[in-house]
């Protein structure tokens, strides 16, 4: 009953809608404390070889040009779980390099919480915090400060800003 309440209550505090970040995105309905669990994110529960099959047909259509977005979550060391199938409105929670919200893990199930007061009608963000290897596959569009343009883990950031500077002098080469 309990978690059926907290769905309800999720449903009462966000909504989805086109996003100046990237394509739609979750806002808040009324202003929201630091601290509350917002919305639960939900979709498949598959092994990380398959994540890694729907990873490599996620390149494929983004080299295609087509939808490249990111739906899947880790869970665990077995399990990942694949928003793109059944998933919540959470799935469509853009990234930020200073986001508004962050995700929490509460046994084996993912919620979206705000890390801080939030005012009606702003758009929710968490970071993503993508690994160092796959940064320039992800380009960010959340224009917050200190943003290096790629979504990457913010303990590596420093090292994404510190790469497009030695590119962008004359007579550099790509350093990934």
């Amino acid at each position: 009953m309990r978690l059926r309440s907290q769905a309800t209550a999720g449903a009462e505090l966000v909504r989805c809608a086109r996003s100046g970040i990237h394509g739609r995105g979750v806002y808040a309905r009324r202003a929201i404390a630091d601290g509350t669990r917002l919305v639960e994110y939900t979709g498949e529960r598959i092994s990380k070889a398959e994540a890694q099959r729907r990873e490599e047909a996620r390149l494929g259509r983004w080299r295609r040009g087509g939808d490249a977005s990111v739906y899947i979550f880790n869970l665990n060391a077995r399990q990942d779980l694949d928003g793109r199938a059944g998933g919540s409105v959470a799935r469509f929670i853009n990234h930020s390099c200073a986001p508004n919200c962050r995700a929490e893990q509460v046994r084996g199930r993912i919620w979206i919480v705000a890390r801080r007061e939030i005012a009606a009608g702003e758009e929710l963000t968490f970071d993503y915090g993508f690994p160092f290897a796959e940064w320039r596959r992800h380009p960010c569009r959340c224009g917050a400060r200190g943003c290096p343009g790629f979504i990457v883990n913010a303990a590596q950031r420093w090292r994404v800003r510190r790469i497009l500077r030695r590119e962008r002098r004359p007579g550099a080469g790509a350093g990934a």
